[in-house]
């Protein structure tokens, strides 16, 4: 009877301590379909910002990108995450809306980055490019290489997280009718919406960068259903915005979140000098619940 009761204690306490460790990282809606397992590629690069958390350094966090940035749910949501794990890291942001990713290497924006001297820089752009007309792959490949060696020619020990564009439709012009007569006369066009399939390349282009020169990667397009499914899932569940590029409170809040758990996933598979490899440990975040959509700000 001991021996019973023994391991059924070790039962109980091995399934509480999983059941805790599931509630750390938030769901995809329920509607999702095709989605992966939610961390970061080349996670281990991190491995200089990890141990500054573990000694209880302050850590700082810069990150730069286009409208999603500058919007601030999504931004914010990632330092609210991060905050829940680490409570000494220092966050700032600036985004530009319509930006591409070269516009962050002239000399105006490295200086702005710079004076946040950060260790870690999150780099999220890629809608806009895929909605240039053509792709070029090697200059997407040379803008980033600008943009991360002027940035670590200011911050010599800075890392890198790039983040994938999370997907967007594009219109295509089927037709166009006029009204009105004389000066009141106008055009109007009449548009169908698709998904835009290259935001496909543009996320390959970024992995491809990032696993070649060892810097860190949230692939969220294919994280959320990639190529066929990507689009379909942040739309149908509700999440994306009238326009099909920008995304509601609601689905910035859920991007938000999983770049964060993204991150402390990484921290947790990446031992400390001297250490093991960690088990789950830390604050906990407050909103454990199963992720809710939101269709409205």
């Amino acid at each position: 009877m001991k021996i019973i009761h023994i391991i059924f204690t070790l039962m109980l306490l091995f399934g509480t301590q999983m059941c805790q460790a599931q509630q750390l990282f938030t769901p995809f809606p329920s509607t999702f379909r095709n989605t992966r397992d939610n961390e970061l590629i080349e996670g281990k690069s991190l491995q200089s910002v990890f141990q500054k958390i573990h000694d209880k350094k302050t850590v700082k966090v810069m990150h730069i990108g286009d409208s999603h940035v500058k919007g601030n749910y999504l931004p914010r949501n990632v330092e609210s995450t991060l905050k829940s794990y680490f409570p000494l890291i220092e966050f700032a942001y600036y985004g530009i809306n319509g930006a591409w990713a070269r516009r962050f290497y002239e000399e105006d924006m490295i200086q702005k980055v710079a004076i946040e001297r950060p260790d870690l820089v999150i780099i999220s752009f890629g809608t806009n490019e895929a909605h240039a007309s053509s792709f070029d792959a090697v200059t997407h490949s040379q803008t980033m290489d600008l943009l991360t060696s002027r940035i670590s020619a200011r911050c010599p020990n800075v890392k890198f997280l790039f983040t994938t564009p999370p997907g967007s439709y594009i219109s295509t012009r089927t037709g166009s009718y006029t009204t009105g007569k004389g000066r009141r006369r106008r055009t109007h066009y009449t548009t169908v919406k698709s998904k835009n399939d290259r935001t496909d390349a543009v996320a390959r282009s970024i992995v491809q960068y990032c696993q070649h020169h060892k810097h860190a990667c949230w692939d969220i397009f294919n994280i959320a259903g990639g190529i066929n499914y990507a689009c379909n899932n942040w739309f149908s569940s509700g999440l994306m915005a009238t326009d099909q590029v920008h995304y509601l409170v609601g689905g910035y809040q859920l991007q938000g979140k999983l770049l964060g758990e993204a991150i402390y996933k990484a921290y947790i598979a990446v031992p400390a000098k001297g250490t093991q490899t960690r088990m789950m440990h830390g604050a906990t975040p407050q909103e454990q619940t199963p992720y809710r959509t939101l269709k409205g700000f």
